[in-house]
Parts: structure tokens; sequence; C-alpha cells
């Protein structure tokens, strides 16, 4: 983990941020009771730490406690997969998100309930729409889009943008490409949940 935290400060010092997009659903109440996150895992890259990266990085804070992502993993089944796929593919305007639509406008409650009973019960669903995170010319370029839902009540509560790159390639350059997207979205997220308090 003092690895990890180590690159990440050499991400801050070399990497070029190049777009970044935030929306938070204010109305939204968290509660003081705990909640369980699920993080749905990353297939859209075969790196072979992606996994651990988000375990470190995700420990349970605030009144988040986040599941183990390689457990996640093992329950991703086909039909779990088209469901995800079904909320990957929503691409919501600007004015759209403004309006906090519901996971319910997209896939149905029985689906919904599919997704918390394979994320063992999850309250929220963290989900990596995208994560691209790629390598040309010695740099490593990476992009993410996560959206944050309430499992329960299917509400919109944060959607969280953001490309950058960094002057390493190889597997340090993925690793701490990862890990930057992943610290970001969730400083952002507890930014936003600590304001709210």
């Amino acid at each position: 983990m003092r690895k990890l935290i180590f690159s990440f400060l050499l991400i801050l010092i070399g990497s070029i941020p190049l777009f970044s997009q935030k929306v938070f659903n204010k109305n939204y109440l968290f509660g003081e009771e705990k909640k369980l996150v699920a993080f749905v895992p990353i297939i859209q890259n075969d790196f072979k730490k992606n996994d651990e990266i988000i375990n470190d990085i995700l420990k349970d804070t605030l009144n988040l406690a986040y599941l183990d992502v390689s457990n996640l993993r093992t329950n991703l089944t086909p039909e779990l997969l088209d469901i995800l796929k079904k909320v990957a593919v929503k691409d919501y305007k600007t004015k759209d998100l403004k309006e906090f639509p519901n996971l319910k406008t997209i896939i149905n409650v029985s689906e919904i309930e599919y997704i918390k009973n394979k994320f063992l019960n999850a309250d929220l669903l963290i989900f990596p729409i995208v994560f691209n995170v790629s390598q040309q010319g010695g740099m490593t370029f990476g992009s993410s889009k996560f959206r944050l839902y309430d499992l329960n009540s299917g509400e919109f509560i944060h959607q969280f943008s953001e490309k950058t790159n960094v002057n390493i390639s190889g597997d340090a350059g993925m690793e701490m490409m990862t890990a930057f997207l992943l610290i970001s979205e969730k400083s952002d997220l507890l930014d936003k949940i600590s304001n709210k308090k």
C-alpha cells in the first residue's frame, strides 16, 4: 500500500489532466447507517493487478463498507453482464444528469434485485462505465467514467469522469494510472459526502 501511495504522488507530479466532469445528487441522503458498496469489477482491460489495486484503495471510509472486488468477480454471470451492459451503454446528456436519472429508467426492478443478489446484497453500486488504460510512446493514458447508484431505491448519486496521462510506461504505468483514476473518484465522492454533513 505504501508503494501505491508513493506511486500516486508521482502521478500527481507527472500527470497531465485533460478532462474532468463531476455530477453529484445533493438531494440523496446517505444516512448514518453503514452502507455496503459493490464495485463492479473492471472488465475493460486484463491488467492482472486491477482487483488488488481496487481493494487497496477502496477501504471502508465514513459509513461506506466496500465489498472485496475479487469475490464480486466470481459472481459475474453472463446474465449479470447482460444487465450491466444495459446500464453501461446508457449515455446521459448533461441535462439528463441534472435531473438525476433513476436506475429503474434503464433496467427493471427484478434486474436491480439480481444485481443486489449477485453482489452480496450491496446497498450501493459503483460502476466503472468507462475504464481505459493504454500505453503508447513511453506514456500511459487513462480515462474513466464512474457512476454510483443506490440499489435499494435506484437513485442516481454520482458521476465522475476523467482523462489524464503520465510519462511512465510498463506495469508501473498501468498500476499508477489505475490507482490514480480510482483515488480521484473516491476522493471526490468522499469530499461530496463530507460536505453534505
